[in-house]
């Protein structure tokens, strides 16, 4: 249900009001053990972030600030998630895997002719590269799934028009199950970095010993792979890992790092989150 300004909530909005700021309030409402909440975002004039927040009971009263705050939470939590998953993911779903898909197949090809030239060390290289690069491919059609189902959600909420914790418990999973996915396909290719570098070097060596059409094989996937090796590339994916991984190392599974982003969404909450309501104690 859709939120209404009457003349009350307009005085509520206006009575919590601060020099030089706008008030927002939320079209969608909230529903939480019964009672249907709204939900007011104070912004500064010129300023991006909000400066402060207001709940207020359908009728326009005040609740105090231990009611106002799990609903305040749920109301964000369930808009952060919803905003991550319909902007961010949006895009990292559909991000082009053709240079992982064509490493694998040359790698794939190349194979028959230089096996017998590898060590025990270079055949484990590239048995890890054609996986990384298998799951690279494989994983664009976990992504869209997850993305349809979180889709799905959200506009089950906006045929309705007000959030239940249940639509924030719903869509905060898809995009950490997304999460997880996305992390683990980089963590994978940094974890490769030397291996991709012996690779390089023994498909330079080895090109002089191949057919012609080898040849020209190799002469792609070396290409690829210079571009791969690049130092800015290497940085972004390293910087990438890092902020990903809270704790400073690699996370052992998706419920470690469920966890780990579950308790800094709840420190953001507290620390940044809280102070701005406005309901009084």
């Amino acid at each position: 249900m859709a939120a209404k300004e009457t003349a009350r909530v307009r005085d509520e909005i206006q009575r919590y009001q601060r020099f030089l700021e706008k008030p927002d309030l939320f079209n969608h409402t909230a529903l939480l053990n019964g009672q249907t909440y709204y939900n007011v975002q104070y912004w500064r004039w010129g300023k991006k972030e909000a400066t402060g927040y207001l709940i207020l009971r359908e009728d326009g009263s005040v609740p105090p600030r231990a009611e106002a705050l799990p609903v305040l939470r749920l109301f964000m939590s369930h808009n952060n998630a919803a905003t991550n998953f319909t902007k961010d993911f949006a895009v990292d779903k559909e991000k082009p895997v053709w240079m992982y898909q064509e490493k694998r197949d040359y790698l794939q090809a190349l194979l028959p002719s230089c096996e017998s030239m590898m060590d025990e060390e270079m055949r484990r290289d590239v048995a890890e590269m054609i996986g990384m690069c298998e799951e690279m491919v494989s994983s664009v059609e976990q992504l869209r799934a997850i993305y349809e189902r979180g889709m799905s959600y959200h506009q089950q909420m906006l045929a309705r028009f007000f959030v239940i914790p249940e639509d924030e418990i719903l869509m905060r999973n898809a995009l950490l199950e997304s999460d997880y996915i996305l992390y683990r396909r980089l963590r994978r290719q940094l974890d490769l970095q030397e291996a991709v570098d012996r690779i390089y070097d023994f498909f330079q060596s080895a090109m002089r010993k191949l057919p012609r059409e080898e040849k020209q094989i190799a002469k792609k996937l070396l290409d690829l792979l210079r571009d791969y090796r690049r130092g800015e590339i290497r940085r972004i994916m390293r910087q990438s890992v890092q902020d990903m991984e809270l704790g400073g190392a690699p996370y052992r599974d998706e419920e470690e790092m469920r966890q780990a982003l579950t308790a800094c969404n709840e420190e953001i909450f507290r620390k940044q989150l809280y102070p701005l309501l406005r309901n009084p104690a």
